[in-house]
């Protein structure tokens, strides 16, 4: 056991067909709680995109050639492995709505705000997945009819670091209206298997968008229209905002052609807008973690990159990560998409790599008629 706690977690997956006694071992949830406090500092390890159909993932590394060499082709490690096949073998084609530390939560794709059908939390690293069904969050009316709420966003906890269990939270209106100013939460626990109304209402925020929420700190986050955030505690439970910096109401918001929000290795909350006519210049902000606000981490010139990628000249790349190297110390790096390529860009140096997507069908992300990407965690 000693040995195979010091076992990176891929290996590790791999280890489980040596024999019985070994898959027994590291399936144990003990064991994986055990590992995952040995190993808190994995990086993220693949890329998937949200759609179970034609769903392409790849593995990468963001280490860069010290050497200074400005970039070179690398060939990622592509898999048409698709673990949401595991549930759609089951249901109509499913999505990923929200990723955290390895799990995914899904629904299927059709669902609407006041359907009941049943959401997944999926562990692409296993391919084992649970069925949850949100049950009805508002009293019957007088004359005995349930009123129908909208479900305005869902999201899953989890801090393996902390704990192997983790809970579901899920926003619904407090009436029958789909823009009612109030909601409620929902929090489902996988340690009690059960679902729990909270007594409290909350006011909705004004153009808040409920349905992309990000973990981080110990809450769920989201973020508003310019760069105002919302966020619940999800062990105290309770709701805190946060203003947008001033110079961020000098920006043009309908200009905006991408958004990156989420948390980046070293568990930092990175918020990146990317706007034209100038998409390769912008901003990296950073939010402290006693939510005294945000403050620009880096600014970032992407115009070095246009010779060897005219895919920055023609604005067609999106950020997939921000992630720390892990031999650079504090140095970050971009990871980039345009259709065919991966770029990972070292805001220190300015070195990048690039690796070519040599697969039928090229990866499309991004703004307008581009699918939307996920990110999954190393378990």
């Amino acid at each position: 056991m000693e040995i195979l706690l010091r076992v990176p977690a891929r290996t590790l997956v791999r280890f489980k067909c040596v024999s019985k006694h070994w898959l027994a071992l590291i399936s144990d949830p003990k064991f994986c709680h055990r590992h995952t406090l040995r190993n808190q500092n994995s990086s993220i390890s693949a890329v998937f995109g949200d759609r179970s159909i034609d769903l392409f993932s790849f593995i990468f590394s963001l280490d860069h050639d010290r050497s200074g060499s400005n970039h070179g082709n690398h060939n990622p490690r592509p898999s048409r492995c698709n673990p949401l096949n595991f549930v759609q073998n089951q249901h109509d084609p499913i999505e990923i709505i929200h990723s955290c530390n390895g799990l995914f939560l899904c629904r299927p794709i059709n669902a609407t705000s006041t359907s009941r059908t049943p959401y997944f939390v999926l562990n692409p690293t296993t391919n084992q997945f649970l069925t949850l069904t949100i049950p009805p969050a508002a009293a019957a009316t007088s004359n005995g009819q349930q009123i129908q709420t909208h479900i305005i966003g869902c999201a899953v906890a989890f801090d393996p670091s902390k704990s192997p269990h983790y809970k579901v939270i899920c926003l619904e209106t407090t009436t029958g209206h789909k823009y009612c100013p109030y909601y409620q939460i929902q929090i489902y626990s996988s340690e009690t298997r059960s679902w729990r109304l909270l007594s409290s209402t909350f006011i909705r925020q004004d153009q808040t968008l409920y349905e992309q929420g990000v973990y981080w700190n110990g809450a769920i986050h989201w973020i508003g229209l310019v760069c105002e955030m919302s966020y619940y505690q999800v062990d105290e439970e309770l709701v805190g905002l946060v203003d947008s910096p001033p110079h961020c109401y000098e920006k043009k918001w309908n200009h905006r052609m991408y958004r990156y929000f989420k948390e980046s290795t070293g568990g930092h909350l990175h918020l990146i807008d990317i706007y034209s006519p100038c998409p390769t210049k912008f901003e990296v902000l950073e939010m402290g973690r006693d939510y005294s606000g945000w403050f620009i981490k880096y600014h970032v010139d992407l115009d070095p990159l246009c010779t060897a990628y005219p895919c920055f000249l023609s604005e067609q790349f999106v950020v997939l990560f921000l992630a720390q190297d892990e031999n650079e110390g504090e140095s970050s790096s971009l990871l980039l998409h345009s259709p065919g390529t991966v770029i990972s860009y070292n805001l220190k140096s300015k070195t990048s790599k690039s690796f070519e997507l040599t697969i039928d069908r090229y990866l499309l992300v991004g703004h307008s008629n581009y699918p939307y990407m996920e990110t999954l965690a190393c378990v």
